[in-house]
C-alpha cells in the first residue's frame, strides 16, 4: 500500500508540472437503466478540471433500494481528460475511491470514464463507471464489481 501511495503521488506531482486551470464544474446525473429496473436514483459531482488532470467530489444516492437507502460518497484523486482544440469536448477516465452507506460504511473502489460536450457554460455527457462494491454483507454474498452508465447535464462555475 505504501508503494503505491509513492507512486500516486509522484504521477500528480508530474503531471502538475504542466497544468493549467481549465474550468470548475458542478453537474446532475441519474443511471436510466437502474432507474426502469429498480426506481429512482440521482448523484451530483462538483469536478476541478485541468489541462491533462482532473479531480472530482460526488454523492450518488438510491432511495429504497431493495428495502435499503443507498448512497454513495466517491471522489476522483487521480484523473486524466482531454479537452478539444475549441474546448467544446472534453473525454476523461479517472480512479474512484470512496464509502457506501447501506446499513453501515462500507468502501469501494473502482474508475470511471465520459464524455461531455459544451455550450458555453453548460454540458451533457455520459459516464461509466465500474466499481468493487463491498456492501454486499448486508445481502450475505461476496464483494461484487458494478457496472453503471449515467447520462450527466451541469453547469460551468
Amino acid at each position: 500500500m505504501k508503494n503505491l501511495l509513492i507512486i500516486v503521488a509522484a504521477l500528480l506531482f508530474s503531471s502538475n508540472l504542466n497544468a493549467q486551470d481549465k474550468r470548475f464544474t458542478i453537474a446532475m446525473y441519474s443511471d436510466p437503466v437502474a432507474t426502469t429496473k429498480n426506481g429512482f436514483n440521482i448523484g451530483a459531482s462538483l469536478d476541478y478540471q485541468m489541462t491533462t488532470m482532473y479531480f472530482k467530489a460526488q454523492v450518488f444516492a438510491f432511495p429504497n433500494l431493495n428495502g435499503t437507502n443507498y448512497t454513495e460518497f466517491t471522489g476522483t484523486p487521480l484523473g486524466y481528460n482531454y479537452h478539444s482544440k475549441f474546448d467544446d469536448l472534453r473525454i476523461y477516465t479517472g480512479l474512484k475511491l470512496g464509502v457506501i452507506y447501506r446499513d453501515g460504511p462500507n468502501p469501494t473502489y473502482g474508475g470511471e470514464a465520459g464524455i461531455e460536450y459544451y455550450f458555453k457554460d453548460f454540458f451533457i455527457g455520459i459516464m461509466i463507471s465500474r466499481d468493487r462494491r463491498t456492501d454486499s454483507k448486508i445481502w450475505k454474498t461476496e464483494p461484487y464489481w458494478r457496472n453503471s452508465g449515467f447520462i450527466k447535464i451541469g453547469v460551468e462555475l
